[in-house]
């Protein structure tokens, strides 16, 4: 069996060491020269941690076996001879749980919901800009636009670079925002502004299948707002 400990020669290179692990740095760890019969010619250090790799299943087992030892880390064969050249790797060492990284179920439908809803708002047009979106509405201040999204009155999503996008299937071929569209965003029992907007633009059957944004559009405000608290009613 091979040997390796953390070891120095000499009261100068003990005293170097004890200061370097004082201080947190890294120390090598020796193989002894000559195998297990050299030990009886060396007298470590205290402190030492003496590390013994097997070379093999047999002399693993009988270390194992003996009660004496206790496992401390792993090495790996490198070459076709069985030599073990690479360092040995604590079992004390931090491990990263690759899988409490994995998002939950609940995590994966949240972003499937917002995929879903990304893909709704290209299907359905895209979206304008700010600046686009105040000289639709005649050139209204950007206080002006900020009001109505409160309001609800106006539907904005999260853009490129978290800035504001406003689905343009909310407005009309006149450039006006569609009548009503507070009022069922009132009724719906949700107000996240991706999941209204995979409300509008999808066939509702309480609207005997259409999409509530056409109803809006064709002026049933108040079907859609009773189809939105139907909804609402529903899910309670």
């Amino acid at each position: 069996m091979a040997h390796a400990q953390k070891s120095a020669g000499g009261e100068t290179a003990r005293k170097t060491l004890a200061h370097r692990a004082a201080s947190g740095q890294f120390v090598y760890a020796y193989k002894v020269k000559g195998g297990a019969q050299a030990l009886e010619r060396i007298t470590p250090p205290k402190d030492a941690t003496l590390v013994i790799i097997p070379e093999g299943a047999a002399d693993q087992q009988y270390l194992e076996a003996s009660g004496l030892v206790e496992r401390y880390g792993q090495v790996r064969v490198q070459d076709a001879k069985g030599r073990i050249v690479e360092p040995v790797q604590t079992t004390t060492a931090k491990v990263i749980d690759a899988e409490a990284f994995e998002p939950s179920a609940k995590a994966r439908a949240l972003l499937r919901g917002v995929r879903t809803a990304q893909e709704d708002l290209k299907q359905a047009g895209g979206a304008y800009e700010l600046d686009e979106v105040r000289a639709l509405l005649n050139g209204i201040s950007r206080q002006a636009v900020e009001k109505r999204v409160r309001e609800g009155a106006l539907l904005a999503v999260p853009g490129p670079s978290n800035r504001r996008r406003f689905p343009t299937v909310q407005f009309t071929d006149d450039g006006e925002v569609v009548p009503g569209l507070r009022e069922v965003r009132q009724a719906l029992p949700f107000q996240n502004p991706w999941a209204v907007l995979n409300y509008l633009v999808n066939p509702d059957a309480r609207l005997g299948g259409r999409r509530p944004i056409d109803a809006l559009k064709a002026g049933e405000a108040a079907e859609v707002v009773e189809a939105a608290r139907r909804l609402g009613q529903q899910g309670a």
